[in-house]
């Protein structure tokens, strides 16, 4: 895969999500606020309007939002800087204009692609590989839930595993289709086999093996969360977006 294919199904993605044209993203500087729409290729979290939901991409920003927020949206949001869109102070400002809707500012986070000049990954451990139908094997396991979402909306496809002496899973990383070719790895290691590189190890075999399959994958986490930041950078992967999303009080 390119990278010019990959910006391209994150760049469609993200504009689907908010039921804008890809073109959003080629102005670095812009911030665009515009009534949601709905459109079939959208990834989806949570049922119904989203309210409120931002995108930060390639130097641009995007949100879309109720109509009811429009205004409030081209005249405020506007004069943001996309790079410093969400900080604390503008997610205060956020966040007091959805409250009198009955909304709040869920979270804001950072998400994360491959870097393509990064070399293969290779196993350095017992591994074990899963296709889509093997996964119902781990459904109710509570060890995999970060690995492994079992949501309709975005089903499990894929799943590697380390595995230990006796053959059985002590770490695993796990991907959901939650765009048509964009999907999200998720990683759980077990606290016994945890500081080896495992999560690092299986995250980076998922998102090369998903790369040759021309699937796009991506990890996202907590800015706080030092831990998972690091797995991302180890595994070979690199900030693309950030977004910021709302829910009901």
């Amino acid at each position: 895969m390119t990278r010019q294919e990959l910006d391209a199904v994150i760049d469609g993605q993200l504009s689907a999500d908010l039921g804008l044209e890809p073109d959003v993203w080629d102005t670095p500087g812009r911030v665009t606020a515009a009534p949601w729409r709905e459109d079939f290729r959208r990834r989806r979290y949570r049922a119904g309007h989203p309210f409120f939901l931002g995108h930060i991409r390639r130097g641009a920003a995007a949100f879309a939002v109720h109509e009811c927020l429009l205004p409030w949206a081209r005249e405020h949001l506007t004069k943001l800087e996309p790079e410093w869109c969400l900080d604390y102070a503008c997610l205060k400002q956020m966040d007091d204009a959805l409250r009198p809707w009955g909304w709040t500012v869920a979270n804001a986070h950072p998400f994360f692609a491959p870097d393509l000049t990064c070399p293969p990954a290779s196993a350095e451990f017992p591994a074990a590989w899963y296709e889509q139908a093997e996964l119902k094997r781990f459904r109710g396991d509570g060890r995999w839930t970060d690995a492994l979402a079992f949501q309709p909306d975005f089903p499990d496809m894929l799943a590697v595993a380390a595995l230990d002496e006796g053959g059985q899973p002590v770490g695993m990383a796990g991907a959901s289709r939650d765009g048509e070719r964009l999907w999200q790895i998720g990683v759980n290691v077990l606290p016994p086999h945890r500081g080896r590189g495992l999560a690092a190890g299986l995250t980076a075999l998922l998102k090369d093996e998903l790369l040759r399959r021309g699937i796009v994958p991506f990890y996202g986490t907590a800015q706080s969360h030092i831990f998972s930041l690091n797995t991302a950078r180890n595994a070979g992967f690199r900030p693309a977006w950030a977004e910021v999303w709302a829910r009901p009080l």
